[in-house]
């Protein structure tokens, strides 16, 4: 019997298409994850931030191993995860495309919800994407809470019950 952790053959039917479609049925946050490299500012458009811990305080996020940006960021040894407010949503859909000008509007690193300064603690390969995990060193928050929510590919808000 092969170990647990081996790739299995996939069922008929669960293609690229269908797995991205069912992912696209868990609504998430929006973030944005920045750094600093001799002097210029990179940064990426991820729905995959998550806390992992409080004690140590960790996060984590999930960049493609193809993406030239998080290989270049990744030299710093350090990001900041900037927690995007429902009010980023045009930010968010023009700073996703690979080449777009992430840093063309300034006041969303100032203005996030909430921002979290962190060191690379860990990655780990996870098929076709990283596990990059931090651990939070400095953080602050907003008095604004309405959050960028990303669903069945696209953007929009919360509504709560």
């Amino acid at each position: 019997m092969p170990p647990a952790h081996a790739t299995q053959p996939a069922e008929p039917g669960l293609d690229e298409r269908s797995l991205r479609a069912a992912f696209g049925r868990f609504a998430t946050g929006v973030a944005f994850v920045t750094t600093e490299v001799d002097g210029t500012p990179l940064g990426l458009i991820v729905s995959s931030f998550a806390a992992v811990s409080l004690q140590p305080p960790l996060v984590s996020f999930c960049p493609s191993r193809d993406s030239i940006t998080w290989q270049r960021m990744r030299r710093a040894g350090r990001f900041a995860i900037h927690v995007l407010a429902a009010r980023h949503g045009g930010f968010a859909r023009r700073a996703a495309p690979p080449g777009a000008d992430r840093f063309a509007e300034p006041d969303v690193l100032r203005d996030a919800l909430a921002s979290l300064e962190c060191d690379v603690e860990a990655e780990h390969a996870a098929g076709d994407h990283w596990i990059v995990v931090g651990q939070v060193r400095r953080l602050r928050l907003a008095a604004d809470t309405e959050p960028l929510v990303y669903h069945a590919g696209r953007f929009g808000g919360f509504q709560p019950h």
